[in-house]
């Protein structure tokens, strides 16, 4: 790489950042193993040595690196920034720089100058003129200095069109801003002034505008071009210019402007010439962008800003994605906006509205059972048996004293022993007691339904000749009419629930229909149950058919107002979150 280009390069980017102390490129040998000292800045630092630790960090980085007041001169922190430069993927050097302590918020910006910088070391990179090395660098060095030195951006569009003029021995060089889809000459060699509706400035602009157009460099007269070249031959009419050029200036993948060339018949325009100004224009639109965008105001860069932003939002680039987003944004719109009724989702049980027990009246034996859960009786239905052999053994033990009894009774009476016949006739009363009490077991012993209803608990199919204690409960009972729910509402929304909300039911069994329900009772007390803690609500189910039993499940919902969709999607996730927020709160 030619190290006089590398120093104005360098000196360039140096200018480009207020506040750098000094500056270096360098370079790796040929066997990559050392990095020598190409360019710096200012031409007399002597202290290259300071930025080698910098310059080894980003190459161990392999990227963009930043030490921050790593050095102190004279009370003042200073910054150091690397970047290794690649050219096509090989490794062309390092450039490092030393400049004033700047906050962390604004490293990047110093990176992304650094980085566009860098494009026009890589642009050169793939220039390769036929005319020599001697005769690129003396050109395009020339020119690139000479506008490097200006203080600002129309003073360098000034000097470039007159340097132009003198190095491609031109008549005259047209700079143009390319201002929405029309080409606006704003720097006319040889003129300080001109105006602007003049016919040779007007003519200028439409031979830029048809290269601009065509996407393409357009040298005139040139027969064997495909190119249109209607308005370069009209300028060349008017004002009789010997051979005219126009070429697009590119930065960035877009077009900003294009430069005319008009030179003289006696001194017509090269394919080699042209080829050379084409190079260094390339490496000069870089500049010339970057030139300009510094120079803009404040608003100016936040309607661009704003405007490339919106661009990116409506633009064709990522379609998909855009779409998918603009979908998904109407969608929370909507859900926002819109209302529907707030329900509260809770487990349901249907329960019979009166239940009854029937429990074991003695305790026996198990002798028989008809019935099992499911089953539905008739009122007086025997359900189950106890065995009533130890029973009968207990009745006929009692007769056979009361008999003994009531003869020890007449012999008392007949030896007219008063005290005996009392005591006797006390023990004939405890023993018929007694067989009374048998009696009304044995009547018992067979367990009937108390009213018509569906058994809904109890199997002692299974239990034959078990025994049974006084008070066992053996079946459980509901009528067929008269439901009741059971609804197992959580925690977190038994806050919603009101005495007398109506609601709707649906049964895993029968899911294709809805049964209204109200809430009736809500218990105060919570209860642990699958791991989560729920209330017990209690709801009525009004006019409910024939085909309902008591046991089945299903879901319920009751309506607690009117709230935004997207409330109730996200109020669960939000209470969690909030109460998770505060337990973690100091």
């Amino acid at each position: 790489m030619h190290s006089r280009f590398s120093e104005k390069w360098l000196e360039t980017v140096c200018s480009l950042l207020p506040g750098v102390n000094s500056a270096v490129f360098m370079v790796p040998d040929q066997d990559n193993t050392q990095m020598h000292l190409l360019a710096r800045w200012p031409q007399d630092l002597d202290q290259s040595q300071d930025f080698f630790a910098i310059v080894k960090y980003a190459l161990k980085k392999h990227g963009e690196v930043c030490l921050s007041k790593a050095h102190v001169v004279d009370g003042q922190a200073l910054d150091y920034f690397a970047k290794p430069v690649f050219i096509r993927s090989k490794l062309a050097g390092v450039l490092a720089i030393k400049m004033k302590h700047l906050p962390a918020a604004k490293h990047l910006a110093v990176f992304h100058s650094i980085t566009r910088s860098i494009r026009w070391l890589g642009l050169a990179s793939f220039i390769k003129p036929e005319s020599g090395d001697d005769e690129f660098y003396s050109s395009v060095v020339g020119v690139l200095a000479s506008c490097f030195e200006q203080g600002s951006y129309q003073q360098g569009l000034m000097r470039m069109v007159a340097e132009l003029t003198s190095q491609f021995n031109c008549e005259r060089v047209a700079f143009a801003e390319l201002q929405g889809h029309h080409c606006q000459v704003i720097a006319l060699s040889n003129s300080a002034e001109f105006e602007q509706r003049s016919n040779l400035v007007r003519k200028i602009e439409d031979a830029m505008d048809e290269a601009v157009e065509q996407d393409s460099a357009i040298m005139f007269p040139d027969k064997e071009s495909i190119t249109i070249q209607r308005a370069h031959r009209e300028l060349a009419r008017i004002f009789g210019s010997g051979s005219i050029a126009t070429l697009p200036l590119i930065s960035e993948r877009k077009v900003f402007g294009a430069i005319t060339l008009l030179c003289s018949e006696e001194l017509p325009l090269q394919g080699d010439t042209l080829e050379l100004c084409q190079q260094t224009l390339s490496l000069l639109a870089p500049f010339l962008a970057l030139k300009k965008d510094q120079e803009r105001g404040i608003f100016s860069k936040i309607l661009q800003s704003l405007g490339d932003g919106l661009r990116g939002l409506f633009g064709v680039k990522h379609l998909r994605a855009k779409i998918t987003a603009a979908m998904l944004t109407a969608f929370l719109v909507m859900t926002s906006l819109v209302e529907v009724n707030f329900r509260v989702t809770a487990d349901a049980v249907l329960e019979g509205e009166v239940q009854r027990v029937v429990a074991a009246p003695i305790s026996g034996y198990l002798l028989s059972s008809a019935v099992r859960a499911g089953d539905t009786i008739s009122k007086g239905e025997i359900m189950a048996s106890l065995n009533d052999s130890e029973l009968k053994l207990e009745l006929t033990k009692l007769n056979g004293r009361l008999q003994k009894s009531k003869r020890e009774y007449r012999e008392a009476q007949s030896t007219r022993d008063l005290v005996k016949v009392r005591v006797i006739k006390e023990q004939i009363n405890q023993a018929k007691a007694e067989i009374d009490l048998v009696d009304q077991q044995l009547d018992s012993i067979n367990l009937s339904a108390p009213f018509d209803g569906i058994v809904i608990e109890g199997d002692l199919s299974q239990m034959l000749g078990s025994p049974v204690e006084r008070g066992d409960a053996l079946f459980k009972i509901a009528p067929l009419e008269g439901y009741r729910i059971i609804l197992k509402v959580d925690e977190s929304e038994i806050s919603y629930v009101e005495q007398g909300q109506a609601g709707s039911l649906t049964l895993s069994s029968l899911s294709k229909w809805n049964f209204p329900l109200q809430v009736e009772r809500i218990t105060s007390v919570a209860k642990a149950e699958d791991g989560a803690n729920i209330f017990r609500v209690e709801a009525s189910l009004p006019n409910a058919p024939e085909l309902l039993r008591p046991g089945m499940q299903g879901i319920g919902k009751i309506n607690a107002g009117r709230e935004r969709l997207v409330w109730i999607w996200s109020h669960e996730i939000i209470d969690w979150f909030r109460l998770w927020v505060w337990s973690w709160w100091p």
